[in-house]
């Protein structure tokens, strides 16, 4: 039997910050800018509305059965036919695995411009990639408490270059003149925008894979949850004004995957841009971290549900199992053989579809839970707005 070994506040909020503040808003926030213009801190605003109406959901499931599970016992604690929760658990490690190796794959981009290689240098991005994933998946075989020592330090350090440069931006605020950025053309725009948006807060139901880890569930993931969408929002929103207020149109036009980059050299200098440079490369190092924290837990449960295979569940090395060091193999393999951009939108619907999981999951258990009916469904009825928006936001 697995020895329990207790996660405080700090190192929960760590995780779940870890989880979400990833390599995609890097990449995320200038589109969203280009999508919504100076209406973006709105949009901000309602995804992460949203995500706090899926996250009341998953506090409310993880303190009335705290198991590192997280969502898998949820799913199948609500619906027993094993069709349907075993289906919409394996969605959603599959589209955890692809995202990271999507984060793999980017780190290993970032490394090679490092090096001074090109991006189109496959053997330097692909190892790279690999042995990222390789530090990471052991390390998440470690125990919990090693995990959430780690996380914590990393995030520390990230937030630390993430706020430090929004601060910079404040403070010089007044000898920058605000660059003239155009309204959106129209409000299905805008509202198509929310639905790119809400993938920057995607990542917070890792927080419930540590409820079996920490003394009080109800009460400290209910706080971790909160506490990190409500950090995570400020932080969206600074680093969005800084864009909108140092990044000349045309630049913001030509440069919109990189917006805060240039926004730190603008700002900082060479020591900026580098600075962020650093910042991006723990996002990626905490992102992939905290996603195989959930992949490993969500896998030993499903293996006692006997969803998956019997050796996912078997001991490997330490905390880990056989199953995991499959599922580290075939992150591997699929990183270095296939490009993932294609099937980005498709990770990021199945991803919703896990959300409304939740909310479906909560709602057939909402008297054990001690659940609002009206909460469930006005989030539900949010999550399922943003789903069309996104799918509209496709065509």
């Amino acid at each position: 039997m697995m020895k329990k070994i207790d996660m405080n506040l700090i190192s929960v909020v760590a995780l779940g910050i870890g989880s979400i503040v990833g390599a995609g808003i890097f990449a995320l926030l200038g589109q969203v800018l280009m999508l919504s213009g100076e209406r973006v801190y709105y949009a901000f605003v309602i995804a992460g509305i949203a995500a706090m109406f899926s996250g009341y959901s998953y506090a409310r499931l993880a303190g009335k059965y705290p198991d590192s599970g997280g969502l898998t016992d949820y799913f199948h604690i609500a619906f027993p036919d094993r069709l349907i929760s075993g289906t919409l658990s394996l969605i959603y490690m599959l589209t955890s695995a692809i995202s990271v190796s999507m984060m793999a794959k980017s780190f290993g981009i970032y490394a090679a411009g490092l090096f001074g290689y090109p991006p189109a240098d496959l053997e330097i991005v692909n190892s790279a990639a690999v042995v990222l994933i390789l530090i990471m998946g052991f390390l998440n075989m470690q125990s919990a408490g090693d995990v959430g020592n780690t996380e914590t330090l990393l995030v520390a350090v990230k937030l630390f270059i993430l706020f430090g440069l929004a601060i910079a931006a404040f403070v010089q605020a007044g000898s920058a003149p605000v660059q003239a950025h155009p309204l959106i053309t129209s409000d299905k725009v805008f509202w198509g925008s929310i639905g790119i948006t809400f993938f920057a807060y995607a990542g917070y139901g890792v927080i419930t894979n540590a409820s079996a880890d920490v003394k009080n569930p109800k009460r400290t993931i209910t706080a971790a949850i909160f506490i990190t969408l409500l950090v995570v929002m400020a932080l969206y929103i600074s680093l969005a004004w800084m864009v909108l207020t140092y990044i000349p149109l045309k630049e913001l036009e030509k440069n919109s995957e990189t917006a805060i980059a240039h926004a730190a050299r603008m700002l900082l200098g060479d020591w900026g841009y580098a600075a962020l440079y650093v910042a991006a490369g723990l996002a990626f190092v905490t992102g992939i971290s905290a996603t195989f924290f959930s992949i490993f837990r969500i896998s030993r449960s499903l293996a006692k549900q006997h969803v998956l295979p019997k050796f996912y569940g078997e001991k490997f090395w330490r905390m880990g199992t056989k199953g995991n060091m499959l599922t580290v193999i075939l992150v591997v393999l699929a990183t270095v053989l296939f490009d993932f951009s294609s099937i980005v939108n498709l990770s990021s619907g199945a991803f919703l579809v896990s959300y409304l999981g939740i909310f479906a999951a909560n709602w057939k258990l909402r008297r054990e839970t001690e659940s609002s009916a009206a909460v469930i469904l006005t989030g539900t009825a949010l999550m399922l707005f943003i789903l069309v928006t996104f799918l509209m936001s496709l065509n």
